[in-house]
């Protein structure tokens, strides 16, 4: 007897079973079917980084703003990327680390960050969903993903940490 050439294994089965029932309860809840509200699946849109001239002067002049809470993700002592999200807002607890930021601090994480990595980083606002700013991004990385919750909860991705220079 001969064999098709596909067998499905034990994790194949359980992926495709787990796929399948995601994707019945996210059409249940979209044609708003009876019992499926009780999930609570939470409600929340993709943001944005926009790169701004502002934000890059705010982080290499070393200004705190008053009005954010800072974090920073990366190896070592030197970040990948440094991010202030607005008071009105809380992060989502994840990889970032809270920082009770200093000029000094942010001074030396600045000048450390330019020479370092293989090239420079820059500002960009963290937008929401419709395009309002919920914090501010400085990393030579710009590209991540960001959540906003409807309970104004904010998660955003950290960066890969960027390439280091060769030396020459």
């Amino acid at each position: 007897m001969m064999s098709s050439g596909f067998h499905f294994n034990k994790n194949m089965v359980c992926t495709l079973s787990i796929f399948i029932l995601v994707l019945m309860v996210t059409a249940a809840q979209a044609i708003d079917l009876p019992g499926f509200k009780s999930l609570d699946m939470p409600d929340f849109k993709y943001g944005s980084l926009k790169r701004d001239q502002e934000v890059t002067r705010i982080f290499e002049t070393y200004k705190i703003l008053p009005d954010y809470h800072y974090y920073y993700s990366g190896q070592g002592n030197i970040p990948s990327a440094i991010i202030g999200i607005h008071k009105n807002y809380n992060l989502r607890k994840g990889l970032w680390n809270a920082v009770d930021l200093t000029t000094q601090l942010l001074r030396s994480w600045v000048s450390q960050m330019d020479m370092i990595y293989g090239y420079r980083p820059y500002g960009s606002q963290i937008l929401d969903h419709d395009k309002k700013p919920v914090g501010i991004w400085y990393s030579s990385k710009q590209r991540t993903t960001i959540i906003v919750e409807e309970s104004r909860e904010v998660a955003v991705f950290t960066p890969e940490p960027p390439g280091f220079r060769s030396a020459k």
